[in-house]
Parts: C-alpha cells; structure tokens; sequence
C-alpha cells in the first residue's frame, strides 16, 4: 500500500482490490475498484453509440476513463476536469492516464470550467468528491445551468450523486424546466445513487 497527502483530498491510499490496482480517499473508493464498478452500472443504462465527444467532471484516477475506453469501445475525444494537481499525478504514474490525441486534461475546478466553456458535449459524466463529500459548488443553479447548457441535443448527464436527497430534487427540477427528461437510481452497485438526465429536442 501506498500513501500520498493531497491539500484537497487529505491522505490518498493507492492499494489493490481483487487484484487491480485502486485509489481511495480515507473514506471512499477515489478511483477503480468499487467507483469503476458503480460507473460501469451507470453507463449501461444509455448508448454511446453516436457519442463524439465527453467530458468528464472529476477525473480521479481515470477509471472511468479506461471503461469507456476498454469495455464500451468508445474512440471519440475525451475531455477530463480535475481539481487537485496530486490526484492528476497519480493518474498518470499509477494507472498510465496522460494527456493525448483524443484525450484532454485540464487540471482546474470544474465549476470554473463549466462556466467558460463553449463547446457542447454528448455526454457529461459528474463524479466530484472531497473524500466522500460533493462540494457546496456543484449543487448550486449556476452549476448545473452551465453544465445543461454544455450538453448537446440528446447527450446525457449523469451524476454520481452518492445519496438521494432534497438538494438532488431540485437539481432533478432544475433539469426538467431546462427540458431534460431525469430519472434517478438509488443503491446502483448497492450504495451510490446516479442521476440521469438527457437533454431533449424542443
């Protein structure tokens, strides 16, 4: 087992679980293992099949990454946003995730990337933790009318939102006046709760 301290994420254990390697905060799976289980859940509810580009909130150690590419064949570009400059380094030491060709990483707060960004993607994967905590930021409105207004006609959002609660009904409000059509799904690999939105024609 290995330890790494992050100013964000506190202590980074990067240890093995049934044999792959993973990466976990103090009190959650960070990347791989059960998180990569949960995405894996999560992605066969939709089709990616016409998707050209996605990009990802909260880049971890890449699981999600290596999924799309590996289990679901997916060969179009690839935008990761990931806050904490330690985590982006393990990433690329640990688990062999670098910037390339059809894969973008930008080492910056996902909220502030949102709100500058132009370009629409088909679908946009949120997965933004502090330990086992979603920051304040990404359940506010300005967020999420900013990451709507980033998704493509027919993309899909989906959120791991951990935990289903009053503040994730609002997000689920929000969505709907925005013309997303939402469904949520509780205990997806036994604990996390993922939102699914796909933003409909008008």
């Amino acid at each position: 087992m290995k330890r790494i301290r992050s100013k964000y994420s506190g202590v980074l254990e990067i240890s093995y679980d049934r044999g792959q390697k993973v990466l976990d905060s103090k009190n959650t799976s960070y990347s791989y293992g059960n998180l990569q289980r949960v995405w894996d859940k999560a992605l066969q509810e939709i089709s990616i099949k016409d998707t050209e580009h996605i990009l990802i909130l909260g880049m971890g150690g890449g699981s999600s990454i290596v999924l799309l590419r590996e289990k679901y064949g997916y060969k179009g570009k690839i935008t990761a946003i990931e806050l904490d400059p330690v985590i982006v380094q393990i990433a690329d030491e640990e688990f062999d995730i670098r910037n390339s060709r059809d894969l973008k990483i930008h080492n910056m707060d996902a909220v502030a990337y949102v709100k500058k960004r132009v370009k629409k993607s088909d679908l946009i994967l949120i997965d933004i933790f502090i330990d086992a905590l979603v920051p304040p930021a990404i359940l506010t409105y300005d967020f999420w009318k900013n990451t709507a207004s980033r998704t493509a006609v027919n993309g899909h959002i989906l959120f791991n939102a951990f935990t289903n609660d009053e503040t994730l009904q609002e997000i689920c409000g929000w969505l709907e006046q925005w013309n997303f059509q939402v469904k949520i799904k509780t205990k997806v690999n036994g604990a996390n709760t993922i939102l699914y939105a796909q933003r409909m024609a008008k």
